[in-house]
Parts: C-alpha cells; sequence; structure tokens
C-alpha cells in the first residue's frame, strides 16, 4: 500500500514539473521581447531618417551657396567696372539664364528618398519575416508542451540571439554612406566657388580700353560659368559611386542576421524531439 502511495506521488510530482512551465507567461514575454525588437528598428529608422535629411539639408544649402556666390560675383563686376555700362538687370539676366536649367534641387531630394526607402525595404521586409518565423517555433513548442525537451527549450525563444531588433545594426550600418555624399558634393562645390573666382579673374587679363575684350569676356561668361554649375550640381556620379555600395552591405548584413536567427530557431525546434 505504501508502494502504492509513493508511486502516486511520483506520477503526481511528474505531472507538476510538466505543468511547471507557464505558457501563457512565455508568450507574453514572447511577444514583448518582438515589440521590442521592432521598437529597436523603428528608432534606428527614425535616426536613419533625421540624418538624412540632415545631410539632404547640407547639400541644398551647399548649392544655395553655389547660387548666391555667382550672384555675388556679377555684383561685384557691375560695381567695379561702371564704366562698362552694364546694368543690374543684364546681371541678373545672366545670373538666371546660368540656373534657368540646372534643375538640380530635386534631384538631391529624390536620391536622399531613394536611399531611404531601399534601406527600409531591405531591412523592414525581411524583419516581418524573422516575426514570424519566431512565432511559428512558439507554436510549435506550445504543441508539444507536455514533452519534457520543449519545456526545457522554449523559454530560450526570448533571448538576445533570437531578437528582429538585431537588424538594429544594418540600418546604422547605412547612414555614413549618404554622409560621403554630402561631404563629396559639399567638397565640389567648394572646387566650383574657387572655380567662380578663376573665372572672374579672367577679366583682368583686358586693359580696361580694350572694349573688344571686354565684351568677350561678358558674352562668354554665361556659358564659363553654366559649365561650373553643371560639374557641381551633376550628382549622379556621386550616388553610383558612394551610396551604391550601401544598398548591397545593407542587404548582406540583413541576410547574414536572417540566417543566424533562422539556424539559431531551427536549432532549439530541433531539440524538442532529442529527449
Amino acid at each position: 500500500m505504501e508502494k502504492l502511495h509513493l508511486v502516486a506521488l511520483l506520477a503526481f510530482a511528474s505531472v507538476y514539473t510538466t505543468l511547471a512551465l507557464d505558457w501563457y507567461a512565455l508568450s507574453q514575454a514572447n511577444y514583448a521581447a518582438i515589440q521590442t525588437g521592432l521598437a529597436q528598428l523603428n528608432d534606428a529608422a527614425t535616426q536613419m531618417n533625421q540624418s538624412i535629411i540632415e545631410q539632404r539639408n547640407r547639400v541644398l544649402a551647399g548649392l544655395d551657396n553655389i547660387d548666391d556666390s555667382i550672384r555675388q560675383s556679377l555684383f561685384v563686376l557691375w560695381v567695379k567696372y561702371p564704366n562698362l555700362n552694364l546694368t543690374m538687370d543684364q546681371l541678373k539676366n545672366t545670373a538666371n539664364q546660368i540656373f534657368k536649367a540646372a534643375n538640380y534641387k530635386p534631384y538631391v531630394a529624390y536620391i536622399a528618398d531613394d536611399y531611404k526607402q531601399s534601406v527600409t525595404n531591405n531591412v523592414m521586409i525581411p524583419a516581418q519575416t524573422i516575426v514570424q518565423n519566431i512565432l511559428t517555433a512558439m507554436t510549435t513548442f506550445y504543441a508539444q508542451q507536455w514533452q519534457s525537451c520543449a519545456q526545457k527549450y522554449a523559454p530560450q525563444l526570448v533571448q538576445p540571439q533570437m531578437s528582429v531588433g538585431r537588424l538594429q545594426q544594418c540600418i546604422s550600418l547605412a547612414v555614413p554612406y549618404f554622409k560621403a555624399v554630402s561631404d563629396s558634393a559639399l567638397a565640389m562645390f567648394d572646387s566650383g566657388k574657387n572655380g567662380i573666382t578663376t573665372i572672374i579673374s579672367l577679366l583682368n587679363t583686358c586693359s580696361p580700353t580694350s572694349s573688344d575684350c571686354v565684351t568677350k569676356f561678358f558674352n562668354d561668361l554665361p556659358n564659363l560659368l553654366n559649365n561650373i554649375v553643371n560639374a557641381v550640381s551633376s550628382l549622379s556620379g556621386i550616388p553610383a559611386s558612394i551610396i551604391q555600395p550601401g544598398k548591397p552591405a545593407v542587404k548582406e548584413c540583413v541576410d547574414l542576421i536572417t540566417a543566424d536567427v533562422q539556424d539559431a530557431l531551427q536549432g532549439l525546434v530541433n531539440k524538442t524531439n532529442s529527449c
């Protein structure tokens, strides 16, 4: 009789041990971990967006500075050479002619938006897959909740290695690439400003009394300055050489982390059949 009583106690203890894991609490912790990871991604995306906006504004301000430099240089010519009978309207027309076709600002906004969208797609879409895989693994463990392996390994789902928030480092990886674009563009603008100074100084080669020389200078000036504008505002080569390598780098970062998380998840799920 005592043996039967002991067997009953052991059986009760075994059932109690099986039921010891609070699956509801584990599910809540798992959902909370997912939400925390997604919040980390959103924070990283917000920081990236702010950084790109700041760098875009630096470039746009640099373009405005080139515009101002040309207009100021033309004004200096008007003040310095009153005997040339230049009118302010003529100089304004020259400046407007230079910038009329230089529709570069929308392009700066375009490459910024395109880069942000590319990074977002490369990170956020795979993030959804990671979340789904985590939830699928949780469902598998829950379906086998009476097994000791499921009891043992299910809590390991809630650990940093499994977090979708790991992808935040891939978003951060994208930031320096766009900053490099703005730094390179501003370096080009500085070169353009120096070029403006050089071109304006060419007028000094003309004798004040040489009307033919001076006339030729002012006839050629719009085209000469326009060459500078075209050079410093043709930004298509900069994204190709700086931004484009950033896109596959971000994707590779995401692919590696996704593979690492999936391998860890699958490894845990496989352990449910090992004991």
